[in-house]
């Protein structure tokens, strides 16, 4: 018989706010600029067989992994464990496994984490954002590496998803998750993510500006800046579309892998140094504020690591960016 556990509520849990056809996770309406806004875009999507409650905890865990700024492969593994352990369900008991040593695991939440094993209190890994940053480990994570999350890990990027997931979980099948995949693969391409804005203009890119427009670059001061950089100090991270339009891709030896975002009325975006294979987009492509479109890289000619180089036109003219962002209420964060 399955131990119950009752609480009077998942502390920490997402607020599920309804708003015509939309709903967005209320915890995300009020975080910080540039660190992550995900949330599913209709009440009633389905995704790879999940919907409701299991789609809002998946964008939760999704925005907790960018703003601890995880690569998007990591994110894919812990909506994947979040699946293979709970089914994307805030569950309040455990399955009465057990654990290695022979005792009989406590765990819920998400990833049922066990408190016996110093994952955290019980009312901590039953918040979904907590268990997920617990997930998660590194500098950011809660535990302090023990137990270790997945940023603990040493080399669980060139891992097989489910051995990285493994790692983390001690289950009794390191391929355990690995038919879970797939639908969290589904799922991490399917739920809508930016960085904040105004609806119709959203912030591009995770991270703060690194690079300002007019700033000299070249020998001898040679070219301008034309855009603003923002990076968040990871590489692979999503790229979104500023605004709604029509997409297309390229390649210049100066700027790398580019979408080009021609939003009408003489306003076009571009988004530089992505590589190809990372461009999400077919030319052509009718895309809306915060599609994702790429991920950061640091292709062509650029020094300062993995970064997205955000240029706005108006009229033919380069703008900045910084400007133009703030006007339409969607100011590009600052340190």
């Amino acid at each position: 018989m399955i131990a119950m556990k009752t609480t009077l509520s998942a502390i920490g849990a997402a607020l599920v706010l309804f708003l015509g056809s939309a709903f967005i996770l209320g915890s995300a309406a009020s975080a910080e600029a540039g660190k992550g806004v995900c949330a599913p875009t209709d009440p009633d999507m389905t995704v790879a067989g999940y919907s409701g409650d299991q789609l809002v905890n998946a964008a939760t865990i999704m925005q907790n992994g960018q703003q601890q700024g995880v690569p998007q492969e990591g994110i894919v593994i812990a909506v994947m464990t979040a699946i293979g352990e709970s089914s994307l369900r805030n569950l309040d008991y455990d399955d009465d496994a057990t654990n290695p040593d022979g005792s009989i695991a406590d765990g819920g939440g998400l990833f049922q984490q066990q408190p016996s094993q110093g994952w955290g209190a019980w009312e901590e890994i039953m918040d979904p954002a907590y268990a997920a940053s617990a997930f998660y480990g590194g500098p950011q994570g809660p535990n302090g590496g023990s137990p270790r999350g997945l940023l603990d890990v040493d080399g669980w990027e060139t891992m097989e998803p489910s051995h990285a997931a493994h790692a983390v979980q001690i289950n009794a099948d390191k391929d355990h998750y690995t038919k879970f995949l797939p639908a969290a693969e589904e799922i991490v391409g399917a739920i809508t993510c930016t960085a904040g804005g105004t609806g119709e203009w959203v912030v591009p890119a995770g991270g703060t500006v690194t690079g300002t427009f007019g700033d000299c670059r070249g020998n001898g001061c040679s070219r301008q800046h034309m855009g603003t950089d923002l990076a968040d100090g990871t590489c692979r991270s999503p790229i979104w579309a500023a605004s709604a339009g029509t997409a297309t891709k390229g390649w210049t030896a100066l700027g790398g892998g580019v979408v080009t975002i021609d939003h009408g009325n003489g306003t076009v975006t571009k988004y530089y140094h992505q590589r190809m294979q990372d461009i999400r987009i077919s030319d052509g492509q009718q895309v809306a504020a915060g599609d994702l479109i790429g991920a950061s890289g640091n292709e062509g000619l650029s020094s300062a690591g993995c970064h997205l180089h955000f240029e706005v036109i108006q009229d033919g003219k380069h703008v900045n960016p910084e400007t133009f962002m703030a006007s339409v209420g969607a100011p590009l964060p600052r340190q």
